[in-house]
């Protein structure tokens, strides 16, 4: 069976959120791991046994690197807390070659709930994967995560640096910074129009579900409420939703002279988001203006952005608005 919806991204706005909370609910399935990657990074292994273990054991691509990682991790995990259930799914999803039916089988454990898959990658696969997903699972629904295109630029490379890509665990040189912002996966995971349009060949607007990250720091609870009746499910909200947020780091702040550059680099996607949208992404927008044409004073500034004082400046604060795709377009709040 395959799952019955995909969160397709945006990889840092809220995911991890989003899983930990549906793992909550008693009618949802979600696999012991979440970020499966099946479409984005697992379709590449060798499909027979003995090439694709030995691929994984003794290979030098990331994608080995870290199934090795992963793998170790997961066994300390079994270790601490054993799960019969758990210790068998990890053995068909980390030593069996992947195709499409590995991948359906994957969720056989939640056949009488509502399964889904988390996986931010699957945001910027490319037009022909999406269109192998579909043929796999064309009733499936899309779930598509959004938040300013300034914080989660800087939120993408921050994480780079936290798990020490490319041999660095801390930003030094601004230079080393700005080169995070370049990469391609960064400059795609925060293009969400092209995202929604590349889906939206595929899956319709009512089946597809808008949220932002905005919601979930102020709206949690009818946010969930809204994920639980798109997908189908009791949609009260008594499931114990987590408000605190999840991979966060230390420092809450990003230095105004990176804000003011990410302003000026996603300055015509956030004018096309807040024309399609409004509402939070108005905010956006207003945050991008402010930053250019008056930055605030002192080198750094709270993020994230709905925490400063931008967010205080801004009329139109507390209008909820996530909800399907169909729904939200063209909203206007405040």
């Amino acid at each position: 069976m395959f799952p019955d919806f995909l969160c397709i991204g945006a990889q840092k706005a809220g995911t991890t959120w989003l899983d930990r909370n549906l793992r909550a609910h008693p009618q949802v399935w979600l696999p012991p791991l979440k970020e499966l990657h099946y479409f984005d990074v697992r379709m590449g292994d060798p499909r027979h046994v003995i090439p694709f273990l030995m691929q994984k054991v003794f290979g030098d691509r990331p994608e080995d690197v870290r199934w090795r990682g992963q793998v170790r991790a997961r066994a300390r995990r079994h270790r601490r807390n054993f799960r019969l259930q758990n210790v068998l799914w990890d053995i068909n999803y980390y030593f069996r070659p992947p195709s499409d039916g590995w991948y359906a089988s994957l969720f056989e454990p939640g056949r009488t709930k509502i399964t889904g898959d988390i996986t931010p990658g699957y945001a910027i696969l490319r037009p022909y994967m999406i269109s192998r997903v579909h043929r796999l699972m064309p009733e499936a629904k899309i779930i598509y995560m959004m938040r300013n295109p300034i914080e989660r630029a800087w939120s993408h490379a921050m994480m780079s640096f936290d798990k020490g890509e490319r041999g660095r665990t801390e930003p030094g040189r601004d230079e080393d910074v700005l080169a995070e912002f370049r990469r391609r996966d960064s400059r795609l995971q925060t293009d969400y129009l092209g995202v929604l349009e590349n889906w939206g060949e595929y899956y319709p607007p009512e089946r597809t579900f808008v949220g932002f990250l905005e919601d979930v720091h102020f709206h949690p609870e009818r946010l969930m409420r809204e994920v639980y009746a798109f997908l189908g499910v009791d949609p009260d909200a008594g499931y114990g939703v987590r408000k605190e947020k999840i991979h966060t780091r230390s420092s809450e702040a990003m230095p105004t002279r990176m804000a003011v550059h990410l302003a000026k680099t996603y300055r015509g996607l956030i004018e096309r988001l807040d024309e399609r949208f409004g509402g939070y992404a108005s905010f956006w927008r207003y945050c991008a203006e402010r930053l250019i044409e008056s930055p605030p004073e002192g080198e750094t500034i709270t993020y994230p952005l709905y925490e400063s004082v931008l967010w205080e400046e801004w009329p139109g604060k507390n209008a909820f608005q996530s909800g399907t795709l169909s729904g939200v377009s063209r909203q206007r709040h405040g």
